[in-house]
């Protein structure tokens, strides 16, 4: 029992100073958007398109929730890019400017 009441606030000791996310970089954000996306995607707008929404469209459009769902299984026509954890965080807030 004193066994596992040790393990137990060590494990929790360890898990309340574990660093969480780092909250995303908006610039290293635009880098990543500008190097992967641009491409297909207007990231620095609004803009139009026939084919794909433009960044602006999708930050207005969708929660950042479903953004991170989205840039972390990436689906249809999209190439098969594997962004990090911190990546998507930072492709995030850069977008959450466009509003």
């Amino acid at each position: 029992m004193l066994k596992s009441l040790a393990v137990g606030l060590a494990l929790g000791a360890a898990l309340a100073t574990s660093p969480a996310m780092a909250q995303g970089d908006v610039k290293t954000g635009e880098t990543v958007a500008r190097t992967w996306c641009s491409p297909c995607h207007n990231t620095n707008g609004r803009g139009a398109s026939d084919v794909v929404p433009s960044f602006g469209y999708l930050a207005a459009e969708r929660s950042e929730r479903e953004l991170r769902a989205f840039l972390t299984n990436p689906h249809g026509a999209m190439p098969n890019i594997q962004l990090s954890r911190q990546q998507i965080e930072d492709v995030i807030s850069y977008m959450e400017t466009l509003k």
